[in-house]
Parts: C-alpha cells; sequence; structure tokens
C-alpha cells in the first residue's frame, strides 16, 4: 500500500507545482503622504492574491513598497521604473525568486512620450514609460519577456487619440520583441481603456490592436477590473468598469490557461454598482482597482 502511496503524492505534488499565476495590480498612488496605503489590508489582499508575479502600477512611495515587500514577502524581488512620468507613478514587477530569475530590464520611453517633437529625444516624458523585463523560469530554464504598463488615463478624445498611438506602439514593441527571438511574451498593467464596456472607438483601437499581435485579454471575461465615481459624483454609487488587462497568447512556456480570476471589492461586489462604503478598506484604504490574475498550467 505505501509502495502505491508514494508515487501517488509525487504526482499531486508535481501536479500542484506545475502552475504558474501571473497578476497585475494598480496601487492607487501607493503610500503617498497625503493618502498612505493600508499595508494590512494590502498584505492580505496579495496573500490572498496568492500569485508569482505581479505587474504593479502607481508605486509612488518605491522606499517603502520596496520596504512593505521585503518584510512581507521576503522571497520576493522588486524591481520598479525610474520614470513615473508626470505624477512619478512607477511600475514595477514582483516576482517570486524561487520560480524566477531576472535577466535584464529596461523602460521604453515610447510609451512615455507617443507624439515627440522632430528631434527630441526619447527621455522620460508626461506619461509612463513601458517597463520590459525579462526574465528566466527556473524550473524549465525558459526565458520570457513581461510588458508593464500604464497608459494614457482619461475618456477624452484627446486621451483616446494618444491611447490610439500608445496601442500602436505596443503593437510594435511586441514585433520588435519576437523578430528578436522571444517567443514568451506577456503584457500587464492598467491600460486605462475607459471605452471598453460601451464598444466605442476605444474598444476598437484596444482590440484591432489585440488582433495585430495575437494575444487575447482576460478582461474579456471579466465584468470589471476597478470603480470610479461615475459621471454623477453625489449619488454615492461606484461605478465598475474596465482598465486592467493581462495579454497572453495562446501557449506560454509551454503553459495553457487555466483560470481567470479577479479579487478584492470587485470579487466581493461581483461587479455591481454599489457605494464606497459597500466597497469596504480595500477600496477606500489601498486602491479603486482590484487585482485580476491568469493561471496557467
Amino acid at each position: 500500500m505505501k509502495a502505491l502511496i508514494l508515487p501517488l503524492l509525487i504526482l499531486i505534488s508535481f501536479q500542484v507545482s506545475a502552475a504558474v499565476k501571473f497578476a497585475s495590480y494598480n496601487i492607487r498612488t501607493f503610500d503617498t503622504k497625503n493618502t498612505p496605503t493600508d499595508k494590512k489590508e494590502l498584505k492580505k489582499i496579495l496573500k490572498n492574491l496568492n500569485a508569482d508575479f505581479i505587474t504593479v502600477q502607481e508605486i509612488i512611495n518605491t522606499k517603502s513598497f520596496k520596504s512593505f515587500i521585503r518584510k512581507e514577502f521576503p522571497h520576493y524581488r522588486v524591481v520598479l521604473s525610474k520614470c513615473g512620468g508626470a505624477g512619478k507613478q512607477m511600475i514595477g514587477f514582483v516576482y517570486d525568486s524561487n520560480k524566477f530569475g531576472l535577466f535584464n530590464v529596461k523602460e521604453d520611453n515610447r510609451i512615455s512620450n507617443p507624439k515627440p517633437r522632430v528631434g527630441q529625444s526619447l527621455k522620460c516624458a508626461s506619461l509612463r514609460p513601458a517597463l520590459v523585463g525579462t526574465f528566466i523560469e527556473r524550473k524549465s530554464n525558459k526565458m520570457f519577456t513581461v510588458l508593464g504598463l500604464h497608459l494614457k488615463a482619461g475618456g477624452r478624445p484627446s486621451s483616446y487619440a494618444k491611447r490610439k498611438i500608445q496601442y500602436r506602439i505596443l503593437k510594435d514593441m511586441i514585433a520588435e520583441l519576437r523578430a528578436n527571438g522571444h517567443k514568451n511574451v506577456i503584457v500587464m498593467g492598467d491600460l486605462n481603456t475607459t471605452g471598453y464596456l460601451l464598444a466605442d472607438e476605444d474598444y476598437k483601437n484596444f482590440t484591432s490592436m489585440l488582433t495585430s499581435t495575437r494575444l487575447k485579454t482576460i478582461s474579456s471575461e471579466l465584468s470589471c477590473t476597478s470603480y470610479w465615481s461615475g459621471l454623477d459624483v453625489d449619488d454615492n454609487i461606484e461605478e465598475s468598469s474596465v482598465l486592467d488587462h493581462i495579454l497572453y497568447q495562446r501557449l506560454f512556456l509551454g503553459y495553457k490557461r487555466s483560470k481567470i480570476n479577479i479579487y478584492s471589492h470587485c470579487e466581493r461586489s461581483l461587479c455591481a454598482n454599489v457605494s464606497g462604503r459597500e466597497l469596504g478598506l480595500s477600496y477606500n484604504k489601498v486602491s479603486d482597482h482590484c487585482p485580476i490574475a491568469i493561471t496557467m498550467e
């Protein structure tokens, strides 16, 4: 009997460890003096998320964030962008160092300055850059590249126009990576697709980019990823929206998609339009966004 149990336990252990989980989370203006982040609540959110790799946005207090991760998640490592646009909102990668190793990282400022003047150098500009990291999965010894993004915010025509250019730049970036032998590419972040649920021009520009890059977004199967005050700021009702995305390919590191999830107040509220009080501590003291994740195995 023992001879049968041991191989079974080994098999179960292998099956559990075979899955990898990638997540994206905009942690609203992390830990500024005027709006300190409730780190106890954030720790609870991240523990429940239980992701192997997280792309984060809006990390303003970088020293505090690194200290928080080092203290609460000691086997995770943090890489943050130097450019955060006019709002100094850094993009970052938080990853399990037991599973992944960092090969190199760079910032692509084409996303930060989508309409440069003739002769203008591509330095950190008013918008956030793309954080491009190449990692190795220790188990398989395979390389993969992550693009961390936080695109232009807003629902005005001018915002739509800038995001349209950013979508085109993103398409070019992915084509360049593939041409240079990067077979495993995943894109994560707050893409600020304010027209996504409306299926308007912004949605069409975004989905056109997906078609060109042969990528899918997990948010096509999510009812929301964030909340905002809505057009009526006095009705005390927060409205759900889809701003955050993880763009993935059919096969990634030899894995296929198995699960897609949302967390925090988006999960609890089932994406219904409710009051800020009902959305709770995670909404009011941590972020208006929610973690989203894809599990592959």
